[in-house]
């Protein structure tokens, strides 16, 4: 097959439609200014964005591969899968992802109530009027903790409260690391493990290639070297698509930007041409 697979994208970044204060039109801006040729909106459990970003998509000529970033659970912590090329326009996807906002709601609700029982003064009303129509994050309560003066930075909060081990944290996902990969492989997407270097035990990628994971993101920041050369063998060896991106938080991660981390082209073309043989 002769196609061209010149350039570079871009396959992970958030807007504010979940947890970042980049609009869509910004994102688009920059990825122009970068000259991607595609990028991926990835938003946490939510494709709310995705019918938005098809217009900016025409207006900059970018091409936009529709995405998101699911939350699973795996033997007690919580894991991120990619998924990308899925039908959005699926009326019983957007049904599944209102069960999952709802979900959000509730364990943001409980972090709250948590950290007002430990002394931590939080007005659920305004937290939830702050967040408007996105979808609840941690990061929303790790914001307003920052800009109440609870805290001194977002690390602080994360540290100090809401992060894994520490007393306002809970898990709470709709899905297992198996049911979120199925999920994004019946709306006929391409599953890719995030971040593969933060995952606790590092024995478990092997796991989730058995678990039918399609990929694996292999550029991100601050990976190290080794990981990615590791990372690299493993999708080598076991036949995975390769991804990669920024992970842009718009400000709230100052130190990454749109276009920050990119992959060639020909990982995108990898993929879609998986999609046609496996009949997507």
């Amino acid at each position: 097959m002769n196609q061209d697979t010149q350039g570079v994208c871009d396959l992970h970044i958030h807007s504010d439609f979940s947890d970042s204060d980049a609009s869509l039109e910004s994102i688009f801006r920059q990825a122009r200014q970068k000259n991607l040729r595609c990028i991926a909106i990835t938003d946490h459990d939510t494709i709310e964005g995705v019918a938005k970003a098809r217009l900016y998509s025409k207006i900059y000529d970018i091409e936009l591969i529709e995405g998101i970033e699911l939350s699973a659970q795996y033997k007690d912590c919580e894991v991120h899968i990619l998924g990308y090329f899925i039908d959005i326009d699926d009326q019983s996807l957007r049904t599944e992802l209102k069960q999952v906002r709802e979900l959000r709601k509730e364990r943001l609700l409980w972090m709250t109530r948590k950290l007002n029982c430990l002394g931590v003064e939080v007005d659920e009303k305004e937290l939830f009027c702050i967040i408007k129509e996105a979808i609840p994050t941690r990061l929303h309560l790790a914001l307003y903790l920052l800009q109440k003066g609870k805290v001194n930075s977002l690390r602080e909060a994360f540290k100090k409260y809401i992060s894994p081990g520490k007393p306002a944290y809970k898990v709470r996902t709709k899905y297992s690391a198996q049911e979120a990969i199925g999920l994004i492989k019946k709306y006929r997407g391409v599953a890719i493990l995030a971040h593969p270097h933060m995952i606790p035990d590092q024995s478990w990628i092997g796991e989730f290639i058995s678990l039918g994971i399609d990929g694996l993101e292999l550029t991100y920041h601050n990976m190290s070297q080794a990981k990615r050369s590791l990372y690299t063998n493993m999708a080598i060896e076991s036949g995975l698509l390769r991804s990669g991106g920024s992970d842009a938080h718009g400000s709230y991660k100052e130190f990454i930007e749109v276009g920050g981390i990119t992959i060639p082209y020909d990982w995108v073309q990898e993929m879609k041409d998986y999609l046609v043989r496996v009949g997507n």
